[in-house]
């Protein structure tokens, strides 16, 4: 069975870098895009720049690790459209190098907050809609760090190392209502998050990378637009993961 085309999507974590790349991408589909982030000024602007071409997008304020806040949220989407065929939970931190020995108990629950938490409160209020028109589709951003241990990290590699078997585990459970979740596990991409990196980091990763370069953020948009079609209706549970070879 397949799902109904996509019409319209949330994103969020869509002011900047992949999110943003992703709310431009599908806006072109003639796909309503609702694009959510915590910096309202940034997501106004992005939505600012597509209405210049489209008026299929609006912009809200989002605490991502706020779970009353979401619901409410996906309350204003429900009084603003009948459906949503497509969550992009693309919102996401990351800080700088730091070891567990030197983790603060704060550290810790903010990561964990927002990169994990965030995903799970949209997931079930997207869950609760879509299995109402038995369909839909979930996109959960995950990285390279859930893929492979990485030192310096260990918050942010088991935050996105938890998306992927949350991804797994919810593509069989909701599966019933013909709804189809999977995850995108990226390498380094260039971003505002990796312009934050230290530059010692940056050329070890690069000299690591088979392709010798960062990804861009249109080839992670790109996927995501294959992703919200009929012709990646047989996918799910799956992790995808783009990361120029970095990891194989």
């Amino acid at each position: 069975m397949q799902t109904k085309e996509t019409k319209t999507a949330l994103i969020t974590g869509g002011a900047s870098g992949i999110g943003k790349a992703i709310a431009q991408k599908l806006s072109k589909s003639d796909i309503s895009v609702y694009v959510a982030d915590i910096n309202i000024s940034q997501a106004e602007t992005v939505a600012g720049d597509i209405v210049q071409r489209d008026d299929k997008v609006k912009a809200f304020y989002l605490d991502i690790s706020d779970s009353a806040m979401i619901n409410d949220l996906f309350r204003q989407l429900r009084g603003q459209t009948e459906r949503l065929d497509l969550l992009v939970n693309a919102a996401a931190i990351l800080d700088q190098t730091i070891f567990i020995e030197e983790m603060t108990d704060e550290q810790w629950r903010r990561m964990i907050s927002i990169n994990l938490d965030g995903t799970f409160f949209c997931c079930r209020e997207a869950v609760r809609w879509m299995k109402e028109h038995r369909s839909g589709r979930i996109i959960n951003f995950s990285s390279v760090a859930g893929l492979t241990p990485t030192p310096g990290a260990l918050h942010y590699s088991v935050a996105k190392g938890a998306i992927i078997q949350l991804t797994r585990t919810l593509a069989k459970e909701v599966a019933r209502y013909n709804i189809r979740v999977n995850a995108i596990a990226p390498g380094y991409i260039q971003t505002p998050m990796l312009d934050k990196m230290e530059d010692k980091f940056k050329e070890f990763i690069l000299k690591n990378t088979p392709l010798k370069r960062f990804g861009t953020v249109e080839e992670i948009a790109g996927l995501v637009a294959f992703l919200a079609t009929p012709e990646a209706d047989f996918f799910t549970g799956q992790i995808f993961s783009p990361n120029g070879g970095l990891v194989i």
